[in-house]
């Protein structure tokens, strides 16, 4: 009975060894059904990457890294082939980089969808490579010499800064910032009456201010009673005008009075008036002499003349 039972405990205990190995066989396998192939490569280096590390996009688990390689064409980059779920959704501009794992030293590859690339010939989709991205240690990497030169350069510049010369022009300029602000302190205390006068010049100014208000309302009175002026002189100045229209009427009617008592001169055939009473005077002169020498004219008529020659009865001499 012993011997049997030996046995079956024996038989059990090499089932559950047989089953925990097949568990661990089908653990590191990792069956993740089906799959796509990618290769990463890097152009600096993959520290903490190891193989079975984990592929994560966006955060999420999608596969394992199956093989890391150098490129048999050019040896400075790195090849990294990973195994990815065949319903991962990855992008045509996908990049890659180094994720780190806590405190372990340990990476992983961690995916991003990055920027489409403008020749659809250079989607990851075709060429099946996934760009890897210089991570943080390497870009510090980079940097160092850089900044080791510019520190040396600042250096360099404070060095000159601080030579010899350029303390004692320090020294100097110090020298003359305290005597000038010496002066500026005898400057303050010599304004300070001005300074206390101030108030005083303060009031004063309020009266010029009234003053000047009050000269102000004396200058717009000044300006309203200008303007009435102005309007006045503007009446008189009309009012002259007419004047003048009526002086220049007047003139001209006396020059009509003129042409026609005394005649014009551009036309010399004209008589005037006072040409025609002149005949007229003279005419009734010789009248009234006439009537004077024959006062019997005016009943009897005017006595005939002595006969002339070829007249009847001119008597040649008697006349002599």
């Amino acid at each position: 009975m012993e011997n049997k039972a030996h046995a079956l405990a024996t038989g059990l205990f090499v089932l559950l060894l047989g089953a925990a190995l097949v568990l661990v066989i089908v653990w590191f396998r990792d069956d993740r059904g089906a799959t796509q192939s990618f290769t990463v490569v890097s152009r600096s280096g993959v520290p903490g990457l190891n193989v079975k590390a984990p592929v994560k996009l966006r955060g999420v688990q999608i596969g394992k890294v199956g093989k890391i390689r150098f490129d048999p064409e050019q040896p400075r980059q790195i090849l990294v082939d990973i195994d990815v779920d065949a319903e991962a959704p990855i992008a045509p501009g996908t990049q890659a980089k180094l994720g780190y794992q806590g405190i372990t030293g340990l990476s992983f590859i961690d995916l991003d969808d990055g920027k489409d690339p403008v020749d659809p010939k250079l989607s990851v989709l075709e060429t099946r490579r996934i760009p890897l991205a210089p991570g943080f240690l390497d870009q510090l990497q980079d940097a160092g010499p850089k900044l080791a030169a510019s520190a040396l350069a600042t250096m360099d510049r404070i060095q000159k800064v601080l030579s010899d010369s350029n303390q004692q022009q320090l020294s100097e300029t110090l020298a003359q910032l305290h005597e000038a602000s010496a002066g500026l302190n005898e400057l303050v205390r010599e304004l300070k009456p001005t300074a206390q006068a101030l108030p005083s010049l303060v009031k004063n100014t309020d009266g010029l201010v009234v003053a000047g208000r009050q000269t102000l309302g004396n200058v717009d009175t000044l300006a309203r009673q200008g303007g009435a002026l102005v309007d006045e002189y503007k009446g008189k100045a009309a009012a002259i005008d007419e004047l003048g229209d009526a002086a220049a009427q007047l003139q001209r009617t006396l020059r009509r009075l003129e042409t026609s008592l005394v005649g014009s001169t551009d036309k010399p055939r004209q008589r005037a008036v006072l040409d025609d009473l002149s005949q007229a005077a003279r005419a009734l002169e010789r009248a009234a002499q006439r009537i004077g020498d024959q006062p019997q004219s005016l009943i009897l008529g005017p006595t005939p003349g002595e006969p002339g020659p070829g007249e009847s009865g001119f008597d040649a001499g008697a006349k002599k």
